[in-house]
């Protein structure tokens, strides 16, 4: 992602020849003495991962964001900053293949079942977003003296807004499933099928004016093509093939079988003339309308986060800082114009669909910052030199500072509010030593007031209940209280087996976002299909989906959403007993 095309090369190191009975010895000698400076690849793995280690809980303990954090670390130890990557190319490999994930992991979340969980009003303002920032913002560049292949590139790139910024701070506010949440959603879902068209255009873009026209259609061809190809493929092999990889009930062949989905695809994709991320987005909606998609979500997910984590410091090393500093008038101006811009169109067309005030209003706010796909179409843009590299220096440091700007301004404040007292420290739970011999057990997932409910309400019945939640505050201070709580992602299988869900009477899904609920409801009936699984869910929408993918029973939010999921989990260990319907 260096625009400038930023690397260094080793200096070569010569010596004189040591006889045969010595060179072993001397090689082995020298590989030590490498690893010992900075001349051995192995040091810039190290603090790439030192800089994930030391970033990322420092900014998220302010509640910045991880993205801000990858980008802050680029950076510091890149060329600009403290020069602690030697050979800053040699880790171009590791992001390309983030972005891949990234596009594949995008795409498994634009399944038809989702697509059809919004309303057609929803559905408008969404594309009407799209169309009119790209408009408005294609003009501006336009006006600024950019070709128009480039203006359009420009204001598409700059039209998206962050999934990761957004989906943070709706998570961490519980908002994912309020009227703004859930709009919120829907835009960035049709934002994100904008990027497809984005890369086949900008992939022609770059061809002379005579021939553009002939070089924009042909690349539509080849794509139109590749998607019948892939429509049957997805027909006739696909889904025999994630049935033999899960029959094995082996994780690395499923693993396996999903990295080469997601490869092969997307070399297809590159080796007709598109592109690896955009066959790789194409493989994640072939896999979304399937009954793995969950299991391959958990699956590829932390793979996914190391190498967009190195993906986004990349990004970072490629922010030169002197040039930036040089101009940075311009890159405040252009940050703060499109911010506004944006802003201003999705609040207002907020309001002429229907949106309340104060809806609209915080939609503009919280969808004005650009994208991490911007960082990806900025690339390719420079790399099929529509952009020249000097406007895509400007360009990167701005989307960089809008993505940082909106965690920023909301931890600030969130800051202005009275603080909490923090919880007495304790462990967060070894699950694997403690829970040796649980059987018998029922599992909760999430322990917000739903699931703290359930676990009161299971515990005067002398049901023995075991927590999981991601709240580590939340977790230590129950344990303090002697709770069986652990911290643990519900929706990772090796998880829910140390659990022992394997021995357990039932499993409650109490987590207050319904799109986690579908995920762990899925991925648990898959590896124990006859445990009795309970959810909760937000609307009634939700009932078909989540017992399609094995739910027992769903509750729907309420006043007695805890007691009604207690209840059914009851009656598995009394089913003579009568419980309200």
């Amino acid at each position: 992602m260096h625009l400038d095309g930023l690397g260094r090369t080793r200096p070569s190191i010569t010596r004189r020849s040591a006889p045969a009975s010595a060179r072993a010895g001397f090689g082995s000698r020298r590989r030590a003495a490498q690893v010992m400076t900075n001349d051995h690849p192995i040091v810039d793995v190290l603090v790439l991962l030192a800089a994930l280690i030391v970033f990322v809980p420092l900014f998220q303990r302010f509640k910045l964001g991880a993205v801000l954090a990858y980008l802050t670390a680029g950076v510091i130890i890149g060329p600009s900053g403290l020069g602690l990557i030697r050979d800053v190319k040699a880790t171009q490999p590791f992001a390309e293949l983030g972005i891949v994930l990234m596009l594949f992991t995008v795409g498994l979340e634009l399944s038809f079942g989702r697509l059809r969980l919004f309303h057609r009003g929803v559905y408008a303002l969404a594309i009407s977003q799209v169309l009119c920032t790209t408009l408005v913002l294609a003009l501006a560049a336009w006006q600024l003296g950019l070709r128009f292949e480039a203006a359009l590139a420009v204001g598409g790139m700059l039209t998206l807004s962050s999934t990761a910024v957004v989906l943070q701070l709706l998570s961490d506010r519980g908002t994912l499933t309020t009227p703004v949440g859930r709009t919120a959603i829907a835009i960035l879902l049709i934002q994100d099928l904008a990027v497809a068209p984005l890369i086949v255009f900008i992939s022609g873009a770059g061809a002379s004016a005579d021939s553009l026209g002939a070089t924009l259609g042909m690349l539509a061809l080849k794509f139109g093509l590749f998607l019948v190809a892939v429509w049957v493929f997805d027909r006739q092999a696909l889904r025999p093939l994630l049935r033999l990889a899960a029959s094995t009930q082996a994780p690395e062949v499923f693993m396996g079988t999903t990295l080469l989905l997601v490869l092969g695809v997307g070399w297809v994709s590159e080796t007709i003339g598109l592109s690896m991320a955009l066959g790789a987005f194409i493989a994640g909606m072939l896999v979304a309308d399937t009954v793995y998609r969950h299991q391959v979500t958990a699956d590829i997910q932390p793979v996914r986060g190391l190498l967009l984590g190195l993906f986004f410091i990349t990004v970072g090393m490629g922010i030169d800082l002197a040039h930036a500093y040089s101009r940075a008038a311009t890159i405040l101006a252009l940050v703060a114009s499109v911010m506004a811009i944006k802003a201003i169109l999705i609040a207002g067309l907020a309001r002429v669909f229907g949106q309340r005030a104060q809806n609209a209003l915080a939609l503009g706010g919280l969808l004005s910052q650009m994208s991490e796909f911007s960082f990806v179409l900025l690339a390719l843009s420079v790399q099929t030199r529509i952009l020249p590299p000097d406007f895509g220096h400007i360009l990167l440091a701005a989307i960089a500072i809008s993505m940082a700007a909106t965690p920023a301004g909301a931890a600030l404040l969130d800051s202005l509010s009275p603080p909490h007292k923090d919880a007495k420290h304790s462990t967060l739970g070894n699950l694997k030593e403690e829970t040796g011999q649980l059987a018998g057990h029922v599992v909760i997932a999430g322990f917000g007031q739903v699931g703290m409910a359930v676990a009161r309400f299971l515990a005067g019945e002398r049901v023995t209940v075991l927590v999981l939640d991601l709240t580590p505050k939340r977790v230590t201070a129950s344990r303090v209280r002697g709770l069986r709580v652990f911290f643990g992602n519900a929706a990772r299988i090796d998880v829910l087996r140390a659990a022992h869900l394997d021995r357990a009477n039932a499993l409650v899904v109490a987590v207050p976002d319904t799109m986690a609920a579908e995920q762990i409801t899925a991925i648990a009936h898959a590896s124990f299909p006859d445990l009795p699984i309970f959810v909760r869910a937000s609307d009634e929408t939700w009932v078909p989906r989540m017992k399609a993918v094995g739910a027992r029973a769903v509750v729907l939010d309420g006043l007695t959403t805890a007691l009604d999921l207690a209840e059914r989990v009851m009656l598995v260990y009394a089913p003579e007993k009568e419980f309200p319907a």
